[in-house]
């Protein structure tokens, strides 16, 4: 077995475990869904051999290893949170050997294929966010994770990738350089300051909030966010969960773009505070998306923009990404003007 396939008898043992022997001789379907770098992801349905039209049995198998064998605790603690309310629930999880555990997750099913042209629907999402960040840092805490030495470490891949593209092959990356320069260097300082701004402070994050992350589903005649994936929750600033979703969904969204700062001060009158925009608030912000732009999304998007044999429609859909996320770094750049 490679290491990123999912290992059958652990399924069935799975079913068995919590179905009952009837699951023992189903028949599985596993269909792979997107996952990540150290994760792979499929969508699994069991349908019981005999029997009168058995009712199939659907979950999410996540095979998590290394770092992101992290995920069986976050899952774990999330179960202790408010966030299980907005989080599917962990079915299962099972130790396959050293830092390789196989995750059994509820299987959400939207309600819409694409909900966010309603306002109404990202919103809630803010909603959801600001009750996670609510609990604050609880005692039990997430598993470790240096993730300032982590996003140290990218924003310098980042900075020297984009020293190395071609001129021209992405739109204002040269313009913007040196305020990367500038960003990249400031990092460590700059984080610090965000992690310790008032009166939002540190949380419990989710990590990686994006339309790819969240699903609206039909629950007791209402439709609510589900938020995927906590394979990246951490402590971090809250700003950086609410940035993440204004600005991945504003890039695809028009109507979220265009109501950015209404949606902005919805999430802090959620939290309890007052909806002011002030200046600090709003440098503070773009520090939280500068942030995650230099946590991987920007040098993903240069490196697909320049990779030699990509189909040229997918180098320009990643080029105009990349000149997205550099918008970010000019943002954040401003404050030190």
């Amino acid at each position: 077995m490679t290491r990123g396939a999912l290992d059958p008898a652990a399924v069935t043992n799975f079913l068995v475990a919590r179905h009952g022997a009837a699951l023992g001789d189903a028949a599985v379907e596993v269909r792979p869904l997107d996952g990540g770098l150290c994760s792979t992801v499929a969508l699994v349905t069991a349908r019981p051999s005999g029997g009168a039209a058995p009712r199939p049995v659907a979950f999410v198998a996540k095979l998590a290893y290394g770092d992101a064998a992290r995920e069986v605790a976050v899952y774990r603690r999330l179960a202790r949170s408010v966030a299980r309310c907005f989080s599917p629930e962990l079915l299962g999880a099972r130790r396959l050997g050293r830092r390789r555990w196989l995750l059994c997750i509820e299987h959400i099913v939207p309600a819409h294929a694409w909900p966010w042209s309603d306002g109404a629907h990202t919103a809630r999402v803010l909603d959801h966010l600001a009750r996670l960040h609510a609990e604050g840092v609880p005692g039990a805490s997430l598993p470790a994770w240096d993730y300032e030495a982590e996003i140290l470490a990218s924003a310098r891949a980042t900075l020297a990738l984009a020293e190395r593209v071609p001129r021209g092959e992405v739109a204002s990356l040269a313009r913007t350089l040196p305020a990367l320069r500038r960003v990249v260097g400031a990092l460590p300082a700059t984080r610090r300051a965000l992690l310790a701004f008032e009166p939002l402070g540190r949380a419990v994050i989710h990590g990686d909030v994006h339309p790819g992350n969240v699903l609206v589903r039909e629950r007791d005649g209402r439709a609510d966010p589900v938020l995927l994936d906590w394979a990246r929750a951490r402590v971090g600033s809250p700003l950086e969960d609410v940035s993440s979703w204004l600005q991945a969904l504003g890039y695809w969204e028009p109507a979220a773009r265009r109501r950015h700062d209404t949606l902005l001060a919805g999430y802090l009158a959620a939290r309890g505070l007052a909806p002011a925009l002030t200046r600090p608030l709003r440098d503070a912000y773009w520090s939280a998306a500068a942030s995650n732009v230099l946590a991987g999304a920007l040098r993903y998007q240069l490196s697909e923009a320049i990779r030699p044999g990509a189909a040229p429609g997918a180098r320009a859909a990643a080029a105009r990404n990349a000149a997205d996320w550099l918008r970010v770094i000019r943002r954040a750049d401003a404050r030190f003007r």
